[in-house]
Order: C-alpha cells, then sequence, then structure tokens
C-alpha cells in the first residue's frame, strides 16, 4: 500500500475512533440531585441562596441552601437554611435563628468555609431583616452556634447579611466571614452600603469596608467574594456596589477589589459597556481563571442593554494581577431581560486546572415559558461556552439560575454545579422553590477534543443525534484530508 493511501487509511480510523470519544465526552451535564425544603410550603422561596463545602469531612462538597421566606411556626417569612450531603442528597441538618422572629428572612444569604480550623466546612448564614440585619456562622460538624454576628454601625433596616462570603483573610488558618449591610447609612449617604470582616478566631471585627465613591444608593456589598488575587497568601475581597453612578450614568454600577491584609483598596472595577442601569456588580465570583496562581474575579451586569435587548446582561472576567479585562461573556440565547450575570459561581468543572465560570440568566425564555430562567458555564480557559443548564421541572416564572455554586460533590476530580430555582412550584406550592445539583459532564482540558455544541438545549439530547453530529463531523475531516499529507484541527476552540 503506498504511503499516502496508508495515511489516508490511518486517518480515517483515527477519526472513526475520535467520533467515538466525541460521543463519550459531549454527554449532556447530568442531574445527581433534586433537593426540596424539607418543610413544604407555599412561598418559600427554597434555592434563593446557596454554596457548596465540605461540611463533614468525607471530600464530597455539601450543599447549603437558603429559604428565606420559608414561615417557622408561627412566624411568617422566619426563614430556615438546609445542609444536604454531597454524598447522596440526604438532608443533613436544618439551621434557624436563634433570634426567631416574622419577616426575618433567615437564609437571605449562604457560605461554606472552614472557620473553627476543624477541617471542616462551617456555614455562615444571613438574615438581612433581622431588625438592623444580622449573620450567625454554624459548626459543619454538628449545626451548632458559632458566632452571631451584628453590624459595628447599629441602624434601622441596613440589611446587614443580605450577602456573605468566607474566606481566611487574616491568615491565621481560620477562615473569616465578609458581611455586607447593603442599605447602612454612611456620611449622610442614604443606602449607601459597607462590607465587615470578622475573624474567625474569635467573632471579633477586623475592618469596615467602604466605597472610594461615596454616594446614596451605592448598596456596596451586594454582592461579595473572598480569594486572594495578589499572591500575599491572604484572601482578598471583592465587593459590588450595582446602584452608583458612574460618569454621569445612574446606576451603571462598579465592583471594588480590596486587600484581605490591611482592607487597603486593589482595584476599581467598571464596565467595559458604560450605560445607565448596568448594575454592575450585584454579583461577584473568584477564582483563579487563567492558571497564574492569583485569583480572578468575575462581575455580573444583569441589567445590562445588549444588542438592542434590554435586561439581557452580560458578564466578565478580570485579571485578579492587574484588573484588566479578560473576557466578556454573553448569553448564546439574546432576549430581552433574561438577566443573564445575575448570578455568578466559579470552580473548575473540566479538569484543566483553570476555573470555568457558572452564570444565571433567571429570566430567561425557555420553550415557551417566561422566566423559566438557565444557567451556562463557560471555559475559563478561553470564555467560550461549555455546556448549558436547564431546570428538570419547565415551568413559568421558576427563575431557574437565581442562585448557582460550583463545587466537587461527587468527588471525581471536576466541581459540579448547583443552581436553584427559587420560584419553582412544586407538590402544588406556589413559589415553593427547588435546587438542583448537575455533575459535570466529562469534557477534555482546552487544546483536546472540545464539547459539541448543546443539542440539549434545543430539545434533543438522544445519543442518536449526538453520534450522527460526530460522525458527520468525522466524516467532513476525511474529506478535508484529501489531497494533503495531514490535517490538524483543533476542535471547538
Amino acid at each position: 500500500m503506498h504511503t499516502y493511501a496508508r495515511l489516508v487509511l490511518l486517518l480515517t480510523l483515527a477519526l472513526a475512533a475520535l467520533a467515538a470519544g466525541i460521543v463519550a465526552f459531549a454527554a449532556p451535564p447530568a442531574l445527581l440531585f433534586t433537593l426540596n425544603t424539607a418543610n413544604p410550603q407555599a412561598g418559600g422561596q427554597f434555592g434563593n441562596s446557596l454554596a457548596v463545602g465540605d461540611v463533614n469531612g468525607d471530600s464530597k462538597g455539601d450543599i447549603a441552601v437558603g429559604a428565606y421566606q420559608e414561615d417557622v411556626g408561627g412566624p411568617l417569612d422566619q426563614g430556615r437554611a438546609y445542609v444536604f450531603s454531597g454524598a447522596n442528597g440526604s438532608l443533613l441538618f436544618t439551621l434557624d435563628t436563634p433570634n426567631p422572629r416574622p419577616g426575618g428572612y433567615f437564609g437571605s444569604s449562604v457560605a461554606v468555609g472552614d472557620v473553627n480550623g476543624d477541617g471542616e466546612g462551617d456555614i455562615a448564614v444571613g438574615a438581612s431583616q433581622e431588625d438592623q440585619g444580622r449573620a450567625y456562622v454554624f459548626s459543619g460538624a454538628n449545626g451548632s452556634l458559632l458566632f452571631a454576628l451584628d453590624t459595628p454601625n447599629p441602624q434601622t433596616n441596613a440589611c446587614f447579611g443580605f450577602s456573605v462570603a468566607v474566606g481566611d483573610v487574616n491568615g491565621d488558618g481560620k477562615a473569616d466571614t465578609a458581611v455586607a449591610a447593603i442599605d447602612e447609612d454612611v456620611g449622610g449617604n442614604a443606602d449607601q452600603g459597607r462590607v465587615y470582616v470578622f475573624s474567625g478566631a474569635d467573632g471579633s471585627i477586623l475592618f469596615a469596608l467602604d466605597t472610594p465613591n461615596p454616594q446614596g444608593w451605592a448598596w456596596l456589598g451586594f454582592s461579595v467574594a473572598v480569594g486572594d488575587v495578589n499572591g500575599d497568601a491572604k484572601a482578598d475581597i471583592a465587593a459590588g456596589a450595582p446602584g452608583e453612578d458612574v460618569s454621569g450614568n445612574a446606576s451603571q454600577g462598579r465592583a471594588y477589589v480590596f486587600s484581605g491584609a490591611d482592607g487597603s483598596l486593589l482595584f476599581t472595577l467598571d464596565t467595559p459597556n458604560p450605560q445607565a442601569y448596568a448594575s454592575f456588580g450585584l454579583s461577584v465570583a473568584m477564582g483563579d481563571v487563567n492558571g497564574d496562581t492569583k485569583r480572578d474575579i468575575a462581575v455580573g451586569a444583569h441589567a445590562a442593554l445588549v444588542g438592542g435587548n434590554a435586561g439581557q446582561g452580560q458578564a466578565y472576567v478580570f485579571s485578579g494581577a492587574d484588573g484588566s479585562l479578560l473576557f466578556t461573556l454573553d448569553t448564546p440565547n439574546p432576549q430581552t431581560n433574561a438577566s443573564f450575570g445575575g448570578s455568578l459561581a466559579v470552580g473548575d468543572v473540566n479538569g484543566d486546572a483553570k476555573r470555568d465560570i457558572a452564570v444565571g440568566a433567571h429570566g430567561a425564555l425557555v420553550g415557551g415559558n417566561a422566566y423559566q430562567g438557565r444557567a451556562y458555564v463557560f471555559s475559563g480557559a478561553d470564555g467560550s461556552l461549555l455546556f448549558t443548564l436547564d431546570t428538570p421541572n419547565p415551568q413559568a416564572y421558576a427563575e431557574f439560575g437565581m442562585s448557582v455554586a460550583v463545587g466537587d460533590v461527587n468527588n471525581d476530580g471536576n466541581g459540579d454545579i448547583a443552581a436553584g430555582g427559587w420560584r419553582e412550584d412544586e407538590g402544588g406550592n406556589d413559589m415553593q422553590g427547588r435546587a438542583y445539583v448537575f455533575s459535570s459532564p466529562p469534557l477534555p482540558p482546552v487544546g483536546g477534543v472540545a464539547e459539541l455544541p448543546d443539542v440539549a438545549q434545543s430539545g434533543d439530547s438522544s445519543a442518536a443525534t449526538y453520534a450522527a453530529l460526530a460522525g458527520g463531523l468525522a466524516a467532513a475531516l476525511v474529506a478535508l484530508t484529501a489531497g494533503a499529507w495531514y490535517a490538524r484541527r483543533r476542535w471547538g476552540r
């Protein structure tokens, strides 16, 4: 057989194997668990907040879920939080406020991190309407209360606890807790907002963070995240201020990154697409996206006007090294009021050692259902779409994707994705809410065989469809080799 014929035959066989590999790699994300409240009721909005972390020491990420409007006993909208096992989805414990009252909104926010240094993740829970608001930290070992945190500047309706984040800010080996009071008045500015950081060792205040651009209704701390951006082994703090006016644009929004060492300002982040009412900073998340060992910062602008679509939303990823823009993320399904970027989470889902970005679009129209919502996961390597997540229980106004979190639930080395549908109807209860945990599909790292386009989002995820697509790609590539000694293609990148 001539050398050319051998090459074509070998390439044909290789492409056939490649097609089979694509079928395996292109499997849609598998549903691991559906999480439901242990106290079924209408209007509880279970899934409004989510966090993932190992609380019981089995090396599998467990899932904390807020239900901030659940009625508890007599008090209406007192709120609850729940922690579910990552091993099997069973309920580990239910968390209730130590200060019962109606309208406390316990569960407004949740975060997980090892506060007491016992090697197991503890759970921070915000209760944004308990008087001026409060936050609590509970042991992951047994659910007991470790700390109750109050604002150092008491004032009514400050919404202290609206958002929380956990990470070791002072380098003592114990995770500290950042708590935002978005409606706190500062220097005569109504609802300017503040962020406070409390020691994980004893719950004492470490420092308070203020916007470098003082103004009313900035809502500093609407979102917070913690991670080391400057490589000093101390976690830094990102805080969004989606209500800030910028250069004459009302509520364009900003985000800031503050040093965990001393609270000084490291970066001011502005939207690359200036416009009024974008709400840039409504969501923030942190993780090492580009593999330089420094945490990068994802920022959402859920109300941004994009391509003529009001409220479509956008998300951006900035370098933790210098604050420069790494890439812009857009919804693959352009439409008005999608609220793409309304929630964010960062974690490595495809095993390439670069953190990927989960983006919620809780306002998305899906299959004719208004505000059903969606979530998307994008590669941290290049910003390309990895896959799309839809609720397993399609319905209008579910707002699936209102909350997202990433963590390794099944201990396979890749991050799995939790998403909340906080307004889903369940068992006849209007807006009871649900949460779901999806296993990341077996995608190869960048530079290998990438996934096929997201067939599942168009309603066809059958093996036959994937096989046909794979086979078609293989045939096309064989044809491309005719008259050439070799062909090289980088798939989908």
